[in-house]
Formats: C-alpha cells, structure tokens, sequence
C-alpha cells in the first residue's frame, strides 16, 4: 500500500509537482508516481523528469493524443487499475490538464482522496477546457493547495472553503531550484541562437483558440513578420502549432524571425529572463514572466492569473491586428520594465512544497 500517488502527464504538471516530489523524497513517505502519458514527445515531456530530477514513473499509462473525451477517458479507464494494485491513500493531482481531471475523478469513484495542487484557479471562461477541468478538479478534491489569496477568495466562493489552504505557489519553488542552472547556461543559449539581450521578442502558442483557426494563426504570423522588421522574434513552436504553420504560405523562417522547437524548463526560463517582451497564451508562462520582471503579452480575453496584470506587467489582447503594435511599444518601454520590476509578486515564498507535504503527513497521520 502506498501513503501517495502522484498523478503527472502534461508539461505543467511536471514544473508544478517536481518540487512536491522532492520534498516527499527528504521524508519517510511512500510515494508512487503515475505518467499518464498525455505529453509523449520527448521535447514535452523526458527532458523535464531529466532537468527537475522527478522519480522515474512507477506506471507510464500512455495514453498519447486524442479528443478531450477520449484522452481523459482512457486516462480514467488505465488509472483505475494503478490505484486499485497501488492502493494509495491519498492521489495528489496538479493544475488544470485533463490528467489532472481524469486523476482526481478515477480517484474520487474509488473514494480515495484527492488533493489538489493549484486549486482555485478561474479565468470565469467555460469555453477554456482547462477551466472545466480545474473547476472539477477542485470540487473532487479534499485537500486544496491554493497558491494566492485570490485562489482562496474563488474557492471560498464556490462553498469549498473547508480543508483549503495558501501555500502558494510550487512553481516558484521550481524556479528557484534550477535559478543557479539558468544562470550557468544563458550565455550559450543566447549565443546558440545568435541573441542579445532585451533586443528579441520570445513567442510561444498553443491553444486552440489561437492555432487551430488557420485565418487567425495566418494573422498572428503576419504581425510577428512585421515585428521582425524592428526587433528579433524567436518563436518556440509546439508540437500542436507545428503542423499548422506549415499550412501558411510564405511562412517566415529566417534571422529576424526564428523557429525553433520547444526548449527544456531551464533553457525556456533563461529565454524568458532575457527578452524584451514575451508574447504568449500560456497561463504559466504569464506568471513566469512575472516573477523574472519581463513585460508580457498574453494573447487570450482573459486570465486565471489576475495578480500579474497589476501594473501593466501583463496585458490582455485577443485582436492579432494589435499584436505588433503593442509589441513594439512595450519592448521599448524602459519605465515599464522598471515598474515591473519593483512589483513584489503574490505567489509565495519559494516554501510551498514543504507546506504542502507537511499538511499531506498531517492528513496521512488522521487517515491511519
């Protein structure tokens, strides 16, 4: 019998468990750790468990790509044998993938308790799958992790105030753990793609609001084009985007316009820390660059990470027909860079791996 298992599958949930995991590993806790498998490409998934030192899976379910239906479905249907033969007492789940949705349902049927890690969490947009998932994750779940004061206020709003706790945030526990690595490795990196510092413009897309419409994504490569014109754009391509660039005619791919594949957590921050200015639709990536004090550009109508638009830090656009305008007058804008930089972040103290695992051994003794 297991104390925990710890359900992963997607990129985010490697960043936001990792430290989790490695505060669970300085303990005499039993852990079990499950790969659903739904981030399978190496550049999504092998070399996170490699940079953030995650255990090697005990089960790798590998479940691959699909609709939203069948990828959660197949997750549900092959975790529920793990729990059973593991018999975990308590499945500790992370963020808004629908492995995190598939995990704590599989869980909650089996009457397993389920404890949320980033609970609380709303962009109030229910067309996000992320934000279904993450609603019914919380409502599966007895133990919730919240990670701001804002993410206490929403569940609290929502009747689920008992059993949640501020811990803050774990990827600011990730961050700090590999700061000495990035600071090692950014000279090369920035060498490696021929970049100066503050002089480019990192991009990263992968939702489907903003890559499955071809006129839009069509768009978004037109104003990145004409970005190019003035500051270096490095576009770090998904695997979901990949494909559907290739579609678009007179697709650019040269000095001033860069495509690259997606980059490990290290190389990927140590991008972040030195742009201009990124331009994103990623919710951890807004408050990534938050925390490392690079104005961001986050291409969606809405945010679950509404502590980052204090001061202008991050903007909301949903109109391409914007983007290189506001580019081009946020990447020069000295005063807002300074703004930015003296904001103090809400997302904790770099310590909530190790409240989190105190209230899983508190929770584990009463479970006996």
């Amino acid at each position: 019998m297991a104390d925990l298992m710890i359900v992963v599958g997607a990129r985010p949930q490697f960043i936001k468990a990792a430290p989790v995991m490695k505060e669970i590993s300085s303990r005499n806790i039993d852990l079990t750790v499950v790969h659903s498998g739904q981030h399978y490409d190496p550049e999504m998934s092998a070399v996170f468990f490699r940079e953030l030192q995650i255990p090697k899976p005990s089960v790798n379910l590998r479940t691959g790509s699909g609709s939203h239906a069948k990828q959660t479905a197949t997750i549900m249907q092959r975790l529920e044998g793990s729990i059973l033969a593991h018999s975990p007492k308590i499945v500790v789940v992370a963020g808004d993938t629908n492995t995190t949705l598939a995990a704590a349902i599989a869980a909650a049927k089996l009457n397993v308790p389920v404890a949320h890690i980033e609970a609380g969490l709303r962009s109030h947009d229910l067309s996000m799958p992320e934000e279904i998932n993450r609603r019914l994750t919380d409502h599966c779940s007895v133990l919730l992790f919240a990670p701001t004061k804002t993410a206490i206020y929403n569940l609290r709003n929502e009747g689920l105030q008992l059993r949640t706790y501020l811990t803050g945030d774990t990827m600011v526990d990730s961050l700090r753990m590999v700061m000495p690595a990035l600071r090692s490795r950014e000279a090369g990196l920035l060498k490696h793609f021929e970049l100066q510092a503050r002089e480019y413009v990192l991009v990263t897309l992968h939702r489907p609001s903003n890559v499955d419409d071809l006129d839009r994504l069509r768009e978004i490569h037109n104003a990145l084009k004409h970005v190019a014109k003035r500051l270096r754009v490095l576009f770090l391509v998904h695997p979901r985007t990949r494909g559907r660039l290739r579609r678009i005619k007179g697709l650019a791919h040269n000095r001033e316009f860069t495509l690259a594949p997606p980059q490990g957590y290290i190389e990927n921050l140590a991008l972040m820390k030195n742009a201009s200015c990124i331009l994103t639709d990623s919710g951890g990536m807004q408050k990534e660059s938050f925390i490392l004090h690079v104005p961001c550009i986050t291409l969606r109508a809405n945010t679950e990470w509404p502590e980052t638009l204090q001061g202008g830090a991050n903007r909301l656009i949903n109109r391409p027909g914007r983007i290189s305008r506001e580019i081009l007058r946020v990447a020069v804008n000295e005063d807002l860079r300074t703004r930015i930089t003296s904001l103090k972040h809400p997302f904790g103290d770099g310590r909530a791996s190790s409240r989190i695992v105190r209230l899983l051994e508190s929770s584990l003794q009463h479970l006996k």
